[in-house]
């Protein structure tokens, strides 16, 4: 099935679209990925887009390579936390149709994203209740998906479910947490390493 068809069909039927994402060869890697730069583009093109009265942000202030890498981070810290939560948890999903099923979970985000930019162009300020709502009915369909991933792929009671979804949400603070950590000590190391070779070219 080509990749627009499963988009369609998780839009349509996503109780049936994450079962069928368990058959073998159906969750693919190059799926994801051109799932995931859509939603980068449309994230990129919304921003570019938007009316002035719906701009949160200067222009000078938004940073593209900011914004894609905060969506990639959310989407793989995610995955990664709710798949090696859920193996503890004697879960059945396998990586792969996690990602994948994350990646297909934001087709809502990529169909109504765009149409809601330019809407914003002839809404008013009295008018932002219309965009707000339709804001939140898009949240919600993609934490709807995301739900229906994660009961389905590993086969959970509800129970079950909204404990692995709490431990999934501190397992991405976790992981992001060793990442700023990561970050900041190579940093230090970084520059103490400059500051070291710069004060040996200085004594010479």
């Amino acid at each position: 099935m080509s990749t627009w068809k499963m988009a369609g069909q998780v839009l349509a039927h996503p109780i049936d679209f994450y079962y069928d994402l368990q058959e073998p060869g159906r969750a693919r890697y190059r799926d994801a990925a051109f799932m995931m730069a859509l939603v980068v583009a449309v994230r990129i093109l919304s921003l570019s887009i938007s009316g002035i009265l719906f701009q949160r942000r200067e222009a000078y202030e938004i940073s593209f390579i900011t914004e894609a890498s905060s969506i990639l981070i959310l989407w793989l810290t995610w995955t990664v936390a709710n798949w090696g939560i859920s193996t503890i948890q004697e879960g059945e999903g396998k990586f792969k149709e996690l990602l994948v099923g994350g990646a297909y979970a934001l087709t809502p985000y990529v169909v109504m994203t765009l149409p809601l930019s330019m809407l914003t162009n002839v809404l008013t300020l009295q008018e932002m209740p219309v965009y707000i709502f339709i804001s939140g009915f898009v949240f919600l369909w993609v934490a709807f998906l995301l739900i229906m991933k994660v009961k389905i792929l590993h086969d959970f009671n509800l129970y079950k479910l909204l404990g692995i979804l709490m431990l999934t949400i501190i397992g991405m603070l976790i992981i992001w947490f060793v990442l700023i950590l990561f970050y900041g000590l190579v940093n230090q190391a970084f520059n103490f390493v400059a500051g070291l070779i710069t004060e040996i070219r200085f004594r010479m």
